[in-house]
């Protein structure tokens, strides 16, 4: 039930993102996914792990993302400049709040999960860009290549990441979901 849960928050806060960018609104779109983010970590058994998971996320993804923006791969409408804006930030930030939970079963599998994310970023991506919150300004081929490229090397790094701030704990879970103290 706990993974259910949070996926679900995930991509509730993934559309609230994304829709709220793409139609103009992405702090009204980010208030909503932030509010998910602070669900999921005030729910969570261990939520410092889960905060920092989030900003070394988000850290992570607006550097990458604001480097293939940099490099005119990516374009976000809502978004003057080549920094990525703060609604994708907040969107690796999200992603963070799987590691432990709904995407436990890649702990220490990273060869895996550089393959699953080097699809999925860029299946992400390309869904994004037909919702209207990003454009490829290159061809979409290279830049879902190169999307798919950073995704499949950024992923296992964060899996390590998770591993390690977790040490020997099993999966995540939810506090009210969950008889057992962190």
């Amino acid at each position: 039930m706990t993974k259910l849960i949070n996926y679900t928050l995930y991509q509730i806060g993934w559309f609230c993102c994304v829709l709220g960018a793409a139609n103009g609104r992405p702090w009204s779109g980010m208030a909503a996914a932030s509010a998910l983010l602070i669900l999921h970590v005030s729910l969570a058994r261990r939520p410092v792990v889960e905060m920092k998971l989030a900003l070394a996320a988000g850290l992570l993804g607006g550097i990458l993302d604001s480097m293939q923006s940099y490099a005119g791969l990516l374009v976000f409408d809502s978004w003057s400049g080549s920094l990525a804006p703060p609604w994708i930030v907040l969107l690796w930030m999200q992603f963070a709040t799987l590691l432990r939970f709904s995407l436990s079963y890649l702990r220490g599998r990273y060869l895996l999960g550089g393959l699953l994310a080097g699809l999925g970023g860029p299946l992400a991506f390309w869904i994004g860009s037909r919702l209207g919150a990003v454009q490829f300004s290159q061809s979409t081929v290279l830049s879902l290549a190169v999307v798919g490229l950073v995704w499949a090397a950024a992923f296992p790094f964060l899996l390590w990441l998770a591993a390690r701030w977790s040490g020997s704990e099993s999966p995540g879970r939810y506090r009210v979901l969950s008889s057992r103290v962190a």
